[in-house]
């Protein structure tokens, strides 16, 4: 007897149901549209749960029938992730093992079901024809049939009926009848063929257009293929075509500080990479050595299509790691601008550094710098001078050291006498504009010796200069934006800051000082995103706590600044300005009783000359606008963002037409840095 039944095979994880056997996805019974190579994929970590999967060995199974790229198993394993996401569950099953691969960590149970053979689709015959419920494989393609599968009837006309002969027409009438169908099935056709012409020639020209529209681009540390692997040369290609290709206007490329953080927190998608940065494209590739032979292998992939846009290889003796490094990113960068069309400047070779361990001494020290504390700023000079024992010729080098010796002198830090950070500031950085007379970063420096020794207009011309010297310079854009806040309007401000965090978007400094000139210019909607943007990266930052209240309060949403601001006087109980300004919350609220315990409490603290505008503040919200007043006459502050409260903050709305107010910012004006006005 013939056998009309087959076993169908089923992987049951979560809300999905993976068949085997008809080679469909299924979320509660609805298909989940997959290409054939991501279903592949699933289904082959799926059959092998629980086990780490090296890329090499994924790679092997499911393309067996060419050779291609790691970013190409990136690229899948996101479309995967994507899929299981937004069509049921956002539970994560697929857990990236950094440098190494991949392995699926949901809990799977396998069935086999017996099914109706006549029933059963063809392998593979899903990824062409739209499901059973109506929704369509992404691969379903579309075709123009015949003329006479799109032909239609006349209105009124009788149907054909095979079973009738009164159906049957009669020779003239069919005659006719044939005339005017071939007349309107070859007007149709024509429409038809118009259409489509314009909808793949016109279209696809609009969407090429677009697609090249390429303004920012991420170029990710190379990865290496085989054993002998060596990290750094794969973070200095990339660092050395930053470099080259970072000194122009027309494509802003991510700098080399933000690039680290991903190295360290271990993240390899390329995809997810290039959504996080908020860029349109990721440059990766990969490095493979055999013997003195070294195969370098590139790929521009878009962010928004998920797609390779080019690639190519590059194949050298591998001689000397810094010879290659050379002229692979001299190669790529002028590809780069040749395939996108743009004019791109490329410098000429800027080689940091021919010495391995000063080249890591360099990147320790970046990795301290980009943090900007009293604590780690001494590291990261620590770092930077190994570096320049290393290599006294190490341009960038000094040029850090310099920044970061500023930085302790103008802010006074402990451990190190500031005039003394300033002359070695000053030292490091000349050092540096000598070995390299257009080093962004030296000048950047000096900008904040200049801050130190009063001279504004020279800090804001060195601050234009290392701009112009580097656009995507986020460190230089974001002084140069705090220079502007008084030379300029707050709007011009605003624009510097906000490419200084496009430059740098995973900072939480960038973030956080545009959260806080958005919330001052009364944008506390587009500041609530920059805002949380900085606290996914640091949760624990009390700034941005602090200044996600002050959002909320901004926007009348009481209740949740009062429990953002509990939340940390709860972690930090002696912090005295959350106290007040929670104070002044809950008078604008209405309960006066609170708010006066709480300011009641932070006046038992004899220092609060630092904290005299949020004392103001809730004083004014309590009523007491003469001893509001009276507390900003007696504050002794000079600081930039005290000026700018006085001048910009809504909380002053109530008094902003008074003359004393008029009287209080000429006051905050003299007062402040001479550098600044």
């Amino acid at each position: 007897m013939k056998k009309s039944y087959e076993k169908i095979h089923f992987y049951n994880f979560g809300k999905f149901r993976l068949d085997a056997t008809n080679r469909e996805l299924l979320s509660d019974g609805k298909h989940v549209p997959l290409t054939q190579k991501s279903f592949e994929l699933l289904e082959f970590l799926i059959q092998n749960r629980g086990r780490g999967l090296r890329k090499s060995e994924i790679l092997n199974d499911i393309w067996t029938e060419s050779f291609v790229e790691e970013a190409n198993l990136a690229q899948h394993i996101y479309m995967v992730r994507k899929a299981l996401k937004y069509n049921g569950d956002a539970e994560d099953y697929i857990e990236t093992i950094p440098k190494f691969g991949y392995r699926f960590v949901g809990e799977v149970e396998e069935e086999f079901v017996d099914y109706p053979l006549a029933l059963i689709k063809p392998p593979g015959e899903n990824e062409h024809k739209p499901s059973t419920n109506g929704s369509h494989s992404l691969e379903t393609v579309s075709t123009l049939g015949s003329a006479s599968e799109h032909a239609t009837f006349e209105p009124g006309a009788s149907q054909p009926d095979s079973t009738s002969d009164k159906a049957t027409p009669s020779p003239a009438r069919s005659k006719r009848i044939g005339y005017f169908a071939s007349i309107g099935i070859a007007f149709v056709i024509v429409l038809a063929t118009l259409g489509l012409v314009y909808f793949t020639f016109f279209r696809n020209v609009s969407n090429d257009a677009k697609s090249r529209a390429i303004k920012s681009i991420a170029i990710l540390p190379f990865s290496q293929i085989g054993n002998d692997t060596d990290e750094k040369l794969g973070l200095g290609i990339a660092d050395t075509l930053i470099s080259k290709l970072g000194n122009q206007s027309e494509i802003s490329i991510s700098p080399t500080s933000t690039i680290i953080k991903f190295i360290e927190k271990g993240t390899d998608n390329p995809i997810e990479i290039g959504e996080q940065l908020g860029v349109d494209a990721v440059l990766t590739g990969t490095i493979q050595r055999e013997a003195d032979t070294v195969r370098v292998n590139v790929q521009l992939i878009s962010v928004s299509e998920k797609t390779p846009r080019w690639s190519e290889k590059f194949d050298a003796k591998f001689s000397n790691i810094f010879a290659l490094q050379d002229r692979v990113s001299e190669q790529v960068a002028k590809s780069l601008a040749l395939k996108l069309n743009e004019p791109t400047q490329i410098t000429e070779a800027n080689r940091y550094t021919e010495n391995i361990e000063a080249y890591q001494a360099y990147t320790m020290g970046l990795f301290y710098w980009d943090k900007r504390e009293e604590d780690s700023l001494p590291k990261a000079v620590e770092n930077f001078e190994k570096a320049i024992a290393k290599d006294p010729k190490f341009a960038t080098a000094y040029a850090h050291a310099a920044d970061a010796y500023s930085l302790i002198g103008y802010y006074k830090f402990s451990g190190f006498p500031e005039e003394e950070a300033i002359e070695k500031a000053k030292e490091l950085a000349n050092k540096a504009l000598e070995l390299d007379p257009k080093s962004s970063e030296a000048f950047t420096a000096l900008g904040i010796v200049a801050l130190y020794e009063k001279n504004g207009g020279k800090a804001l011309e060195l601050y234009r200069k290392a701009v112009q010297l580097k656009p995507n310079n986020a460190t230089a854009r974001q002084r140069l934006a705090w220079m502007l806040t008084t030379n300029k309007t707050l709007d011009e401000a605003i624009s510097e800051m906000r490419l200084a965090q496009k430059s740098d978007p995973i900072s939480v400094n960038t973030n956080l000082n545009l959260t806080r000139l958005l919330r001052l210019n009364r944008q506390p909607d587009e500041a609530l995103t920059f805002c949380n943007r900085a606290l996914e990266m640091d949760p624990e930052s009390d700034s941005a706590n602090v200044f996600l209240a002050e959002i909320y309060e901004q926007n009348g949403e009481y209740e949740k600044a009062i429990r953002k601001l509990e939340e940390v006087i709860e972690k930090y109980p002696e912090e005295l300005s959350s106290k007040l300004i929670l104070s002044r919350i809950y008078a604008k609220k209405g309960e006066k009783k609170k708010a006066r315990y709480l300011l009641e409490e932070s006046l038992k603290d004899k220092d609060l000359g630092y904290y005299l505008y949020e004392l103001a503040t809730a004083y004014l919200f309590l009523g007491e606008r003469t001893k509001a007043i009276e507390t900003l006459k007696n504050a002794k502050e000079h600081t930039l963002i005290y000026y700018l409260h006085i001048k910009y903050d809504p909380n002053l709305d109530p008094i902003r037409k008074s003359s004393e107010y008029t009287e209080i910012l000429k006051t905050a004006y003299s007062s402040l840095d001479p550098a600044y006005k």
